[in-house]
């Protein structure tokens, strides 16, 4: 949607600034104004629940995604949240990273391309949000100084340490939401074909 295209260039585009401007502490800034819009959507989405008795019916052509647990929101919020506080507070990169491609190089990418409704090249063109997010925090964290307290942490002693670490967690996320998702019994969304014969066939009785 615009919107979506409307976030990815404009994220893409400020972080590239910040990091031409302030080098690796611009991509940190960048990196928690992201995330923290992301964070907001995922607290509205939570508040939303409240009350929440039925969807509307959506008609858009474009893949949609399943209806999600409030759990997923409040995972969403704490692990946001984690990798906003331990970059902040304690200058924790490489795990700030890990808890981010965890969620959305993970979980994220998982539920777009197996869960959403259209096929599977339909569904790859609604993660340009997702993969914009994680460009941002990989330039932050490969960007990071090696001998700096980020990379002290996990004992990595180079970028292709931090680079497999990021990936493992990658893979993690991946496991973790497919247990989530089978444990919740969330289901793919019906394809925007099923959904318009559906709507048809039920004006067409009497």
């Amino acid at each position: 949607s615009a919107c979506e295209v409307v976030f990815a260039v404009g994220s893409l585009s400020a972080s590239s600034v910040s990091w031409i401007v302030y080098g690796h502490h611009g991509l940190i800034a960048a990196t928690i104004v992201v995330v923290g819009l992301c964070l907001v959507g995922d607290l509205v989405e939570v508040l939303r629940w409240s009350g929440r008795s039925e969807l509307p019916m959506d008609t858009s052509s474009l893949p949609q995604g399943p209806v999600l647990p409030v759990q997923w929101y409040i995972a969403s919020l704490v692990i946001e949240t984690a990798a906003l506080l331990v970059q902040l507070i304690c200058g924790w990169t490489i795990l700030c990273g890990m808890l981010l491609v965890f969620l959305f190089g993970g979980c994220g990418v998982l539920l777009h391309l197996r869960y959403y409704s259209g096929r599977l090249q339909e569904n790859a063109r609604t993660m340009l949000p997702i993969l914009a997010v994680l460009a941002i925090v990989l330039a932050m964290v490969l960007t990071a100084p090696a001998h700096g307290r980020g990379y002290r942490s996990f004992n990595a002693k180079n970028h292709l340490s931090a680079l497999l670490w990021l990936i493992f967690a990658g893979f993690a996320g991946t496991a973790a939401a497919q247990a989530f998702f089978t444990i919740m019994h969330v289901v793919p969304k019906s394809s925007y074909n099923e959904r318009t014969s559906l709507v048809n066939t039920t004006r067409g009785v009497p």
